[in-house]
């Protein structure tokens, strides 16, 4: 018996630890600070609470929230306080909003990266021109770009990309119209590489229309359906392209889908989280293609300072005889590294990535008073070192098979800093014994 009040005591305790269910918190209000430009319901899009709903656990809401509205790419950073009162709660966002209406002058070169236009030997192969960016127009989250690009290959567009629909908030859509001309184009492959032909006069053109529906009904992924009319002209004199007659006059109908999911920290340069963006395309006229792309990633930190990242890129297509100003695979949307000067123009190729990432400079902030504009005078800095190992295979599923295995191995250093700019610096080294130095803008995942 003398044991029973210890006992009863015990289990008083465990019941007050254990037992208990966290007590859930109303919403009473939200209340948005720092939106100068942009709307209100904007913010509350991104929100994943609305005034009036009961959470449980409120702390996972608030960080969700958190990075919603980071990777909605309009603010430089995100605060949300909680003033509560009894189980009623008022939450406070204030976000810093970045700077959105940008001239932004081009001048780059028509490879793949720095490196490989450096081995080129060529220094007029450029392109250069201005870009007219307004990323938050109306203060919509609506993205509006006029380019206009000479040098290789020239261009002149317009594209338009909205979030909202008839203020629908799930429902947004992107416009684009383009012209392309160049006076030197891609003629063959030859050991793996592009044989250009160049002349005086302009020798190809393009013309685009593209129009599609995006729908977000959940946070994490969207679905973008789209359709359009592209046209291509070769001059008269092109007699063989691809070891094939060239066609001069091609006109197509094309509709596609593509289907974006990410759940993770920083969509730009994800730490943790699954980030998957597969397109499939198929177009009618002159002549029918159809082919899928894919491009997925796992972030996982297996350390506060270590990620482990596995990815993976897959393309093929079934169309015989695919016409080659319409691939676009490996090369064009993806790449595999140590391999950036070699062209892959494969029915089906896929590539298998691996990576271990070192926190070497956690996101730091700086403050530069001096400078008057808080959308500048604040910026971040952060430095990664990492080592990497990619295999591919690829082959023809249409026509004659003709295997391709790339593999690599490397190390580079990663810069992420304000406005999303990410430089990366590799050396990598494939199984044809060549090394590589090589300059990057953008992330690889």
């Amino acid at each position: 018996m003398r044991f029973l009040l210890p006992l009863a005591i015990l289990l008083h305790i465990s019941f007050m630890l254990f037992g208990q269910k966290q007590k859930p918190t109303i919403i009473n209000e939200i209340i948005i600070e720092g939106n100068d430009k942009t709307h209100a319901k904007i913010l509350h899009r991104e929100l994943t609470f609305e005034e009036g709903d009961t959470i449980v656990d409120l702390s996972a809401e608030i960080n969700q929230s958190k990075k919603n509205l980071l990777n909605t790419r309009l603010f430089h950073y995100a605060y949300i306080n909680i003033i509560r009162h009894k189980h009623l709660a008022n939450i406070i966002v204030k976000v810093q909003e970045r700077w959105y209406l940008w001239p932004i002058p081009i001048f780059e070169y028509a490879d793949y990266n720095l490196a490989s236009w450096l081995r080129r030997k060529e220094i007029d192969y450029l392109n250069y021109g201005i870009i007219l960016e307004e990323r938050n127009f109306r203060g919509l989250n609506e993205k509006l770009k006029l380019k206009i690009r000479m040098g290789i290959r020239e261009q002149y567009g317009i594209n338009y990309a909205f979030p909202r629909l008839f203020n629908h908030p799930d429902i947004g859509g992107n416009i684009n119209v383009s012209y392309f001309r160049q006076k030197e184009i891609h003629q063959s492959i030859v050991d793996q590489r592009y044989v250009d032909i160049e002349q005086d006069r302009y020798i190809f053109r393009e013309g685009r229309l593209i129009a599609g529906i995006r729908w977000r009904p959940e946070f994490f992924y969207s679905h973008f359906f789209y359709g359009g009319f592209r046209k291509y002209r070769y001059h008269q004199n092109i007699n063989t392209l691809f070891e094939e007659p060239a066609k001069h006059n091609l006109e197509y109908l094309a509709i596609g889908y593509t289907f974006k999911f990410f759940k993770g920290d920083y969509i730009m340069y994800p730490l943790k989280g699954n980030k998957l963006k597969v397109t499939t395309e198929y177009g009618f006229g002159s002549a029918d293609y159809f082919f899928t792309d894919l491009a997925f990633s796992s972030h996982y930190p297996v350390h506060p300072k270590f990620t482990l990242t596995y990815g993976f890129n897959g393309y093929a297509s079934l169309t015989e005889q695919y016409p080659h100003f319409l691939y676009s695979g490996p090369g064009k949307t993806w790449y595999i590294r140590g391999f950036e000067d070699y062209i892959y123009h494969k029915d089906l190729l896929i590539n298998n990535r691996l990576q271990l990432k070192y926190t070497l400079l956690k996101k730091k902030r700086f403050n530069f008073d001096w400078i008057p504009s808080k959308k500048f005078n604040a910026p971040f800095l952060s430095i990664f070192l990492n080592t990497f190992f990619e295999a591919g295979y690829g082959t023809n599923i249409n026509g004659s098979p003709a295997e391709v295995t790339p593999v690599s191995i490397g190390a580079g250093i990663d810069f992420l800093t304000y406005y999303d700019w990410i430089g990366r610096f590799e050396v990598a080294q494939n199984n044809n014994k060549e090394i590589f130095f090589n300059v990057h803008w953008g992330y690889i995942f």
